[in-house]
């Protein structure tokens, strides 16, 4: 059995971030797929952006709405930093609050109206080192590059998504979150100054505190060694701009699947240029093509069938037709995972 409690076999989810301006079009959508999940609406304003929503109640973030940006106040955290540290993990300081969120609260009423249990539930925050990445202090430098608020703000991200999964867990027990991590690809340019030395002990740290399962969703191009040794259990990537890449990670994907874990192919694109020249029957070629080569370098394919989810590749905000394209990206989702299923259900393991 996966380390999510359940076998995926080819069932949709998504990333959280929509485009959408309209909260009830975009629970529509959410709750479109078979997991449905938590849909966070940035276009709405800086107060649905995913950073804003996991930085929350940390001492000495202000945020910035004009310019979108989240700053760290010396003076604010060392006044706050008291009452902070006296919290327990589980209290509402770290949960989503009515109002942190105009989709989270009708989110969880509609899973709780449900007639039908879907097969499962997902939330997400945005991951630490990204979130590290991302606040600045008033020189302008981010706080990863202080030991002291970094270590703080990794165990506060942990806390909120433990409560995050708490809450979703009382309304459904297959219920997962994942964080994203788009922060990881720029580890490996070497202009961060952040070592991936560093990044794979904060992560580890990271992901010794959370209940479980472990997750991590990203768009780029990490250093996929590095992200596939690490202690997750749900991979979820960009499959459609990394199929090439993949190929070569037949080993890491085998131990990824061989202890539990999951992965999100990210098949569908989402963006306008990309989206228009692709159809069901060629992202099916696509994605065949590396399931065959995983095979060929040793992964069982029908434990990596039984293993795996079917996503959009991306998160897309800024398409000509807002959400047509990503509308059209969520049916072909489910097109093609009806076709997994029809094509992989009968493949026994090897």
């Amino acid at each position: 059995m996966s380390s999510l409690g359940f076998e995926p076999e080819g069932c949709t989810t998504a990333m959280g971030i929509l485009p959408h301006l309209d909260p009830r079009a975009a629970l529509d959508l959410a709750f479109s797929l078979d997991i449905p999940f938590w849909p966070q609406l940035p276009n709405l304003g800086f107060s649905e952006d995913t950073y804003v929503q996991t930085v929350l109640r940390f001492p000495g973030i202000i945020v910035d709405h004009e310019r979108q940006l989240l700053r760290f106040n010396e003076e604010g955290f060392t006044a706050g930093l008291p009452e902070y540290l006296e919290a327990e993990e589980g209290s509402d300081l770290f949960a989503v609050l009515p109002g942190d969120s105009l989709t989270y609260g009708p989110f969880m009423e509609r899973l709780r109206g449900m007639e039908k249990e879907p097969k499962a539930v997902r939330g997400q925050f945005m991951g630490p080192i990204s979130l590290c990445l991302k606040v600045t202090d008033e020189l302008k430098k981010p706080v990863i590059y202080r030991d002291d608020v970094r270590e703080l703000l990794i165990r506060h991200v942990a806390a909120r998504v433990n409560r995050h999964l708490r809450d979703l867990r009382e309304l459904h027990p297959r219920a997962f979150v994942w964080v994203d991590e788009p922060g990881l690809e720029l580890l490996f340019t070497g202009i961060t100054g952040y070592s991936a030395e560093r990044a794979r002990f904060d992560l580890e740290m990271f992901t010794s505190l959370l209940e479980g399962p472990r997750g991590v969703h990203l768009c780029g191009n990490p250093d996929w060694d590095f992200l596939l040794r690490a202690d997750i259990d749900i991979l979820s990537f960009n499959a459609y701009g990394a199929a090439e890449v993949m190929r070569g990670y037949a080993a890491g994907i085998a131990s990824l699947l061989d202890r539990g874990g999951c992965i999100a192919w990210g098949m569908v694109p989402t963006n306008f240029a990309e989206a228009e020249k692709e159809d069901l029957p060629t992202l099916m070629d696509r994605l065949g093509h590396i399931w065959e080569s995983l095979e060929e370098g040793g992964v069982d394919r029908g434990l990596l069938f039984r293993r795996s989810m079917v996503t959009p590749a991306t998160c897309c905000l800024v398409n000509p037709d807002l959400t047509v394209t990503v509308e059209r990206s969520f049916r072909l989702v489910n097109a093609l995972s009806k076709e997994l299923r029809e094509r992989f259900t009968r493949i026994p393991s090897s």
